[in-house]
């Protein structure tokens, strides 16, 4: 089991950016069902009249961008840190490499037990 989940870990930090733009994703249509069901709660109030609290939809309204601009910017953030990390840590023309982990006294001695 312990490997098992040293292997997801060790994946995990390989495809960091991939994983981080499939929740992103995943968050983003979960936001706009949020921001959609809210919008169509407001309308609904105007053309039917069901009554629902206008307040709540234009706080939730409000919530939904703020979590957008919230994943927007974590994003950018994510994508400009690979975009430095390509251009100045890595040739011209070429995919950066993973730098290699050093071995350690104590991860010597963990090998070594189990």
């Amino acid at each position: 089991m312990k490997k098992r989940i040293v292997a997801l870990g060790q994946w995990g930090q390989k495809h960091w950016l991939q994983l981080i733009i499939i929740m992103s994703i995943l968050m983003m249509v979960f936001l706009f069902l949020v921001l959609f069901s809210w919008l169509f709660g407001y309308w609904s109030n105007a053309l039917r009249g069901t009554h629902f609290e206008l307040m709540s939809c234009w706080s939730g309204v409000t919530a939904v961008i703020g979590g957008i601009a919230t994943v927007v910017g974590l994003g950018k953030a994510c994508w400009t840190k690979y975009g430095y990390d390509s251009r100045f840590n890595s040739a011209r023309y070429t995919m950066p490499t993973a730098p290699q982990n050093t071995s350690t006294a104590a991860n010597n001695a963990e090998k070594t037990k189990g």
